[in-house]
């Protein structure tokens, strides 16, 4: 009897286990709005894996980072084409994916006495590459404006890459794939 119930209570615990996320404390992007149903289920698989909206999936975006208010987040966005060690490769493709949530944590730390943290992405490719010089579309920027951009090195490091600022667009120069932090001084 008492081995049954043991039994019972163990099967009980392994089945109400909940999965836990990629990270503890992260919340799982919501894939299912109307929005989301362009009729082809691949692309919404692929979206999920990816933790975004089927929007951001397929425009290689990040509109929405977890523990930031979506009304003040930049959104960004990446096309096709980038300089790499100094020559342009126009068939290269920066994928752009969501920030773990430790680094958006740290990145508001970072931002503290500096400005408004805009927005954490992590940016990676598969190329080899010294630098990269990559553009991020990022609408309603305006030329001038004093953003920077910031690239994580270790759990308690952030440096300063070469920024520029145009309309629509921030351009950053990286040595390694990771995450980016975009804060415009106040």
């Amino acid at each position: 009897m008492k081995k049954a119930i043991f039994l019972t209570l163990a099967g009980a615990m392994i089945f109400s286990t909940p999965v836990m996320a990629k990270e503890v404390g992260a919340p799982v992007a919501v894939y299912l709005e109307d929005e989301s149903d362009i009729g082809i289920p691949e692309e919404t698989v692929l979206a999920i894996e990816e933790d975004k909206v089927i929007s951001e999936h397929m425009n290689n975006a990040v509109i929405d980072v977890w523990d930031m208010d979506g009304e003040m987040v930049q959104d960004l966005a990446i096309g096709q084409g980038a300089v790499i060690d100094g020559k342009y490769a126009a068939g290269l493709t920066f994928e752009l994916a969501k920030p773990d949530l430790k680094r958006v944590y740290s990145a508001k730390e970072l931002s503290q006495g500096k400005g408004s943290l805009l927005t954490v992405v992590n940016v990676h490719t598969h190329a080899g590459y010294g630098t990269a010089k990559v553009t991020f579309y990022a609408p309603g920027v305006k030329a001038g404006q004093a953003i920077t951009v910031y690239a994580h090195i270790d759990d308690a490091n952030w440096v300063a890459v070469p920024t520029e600022v145009t309309d629509d667009h921030v351009i950053a120069e990286i040595t390694a794939n990771g995450h980016l932090a975009f804060i415009e001084a106040k």
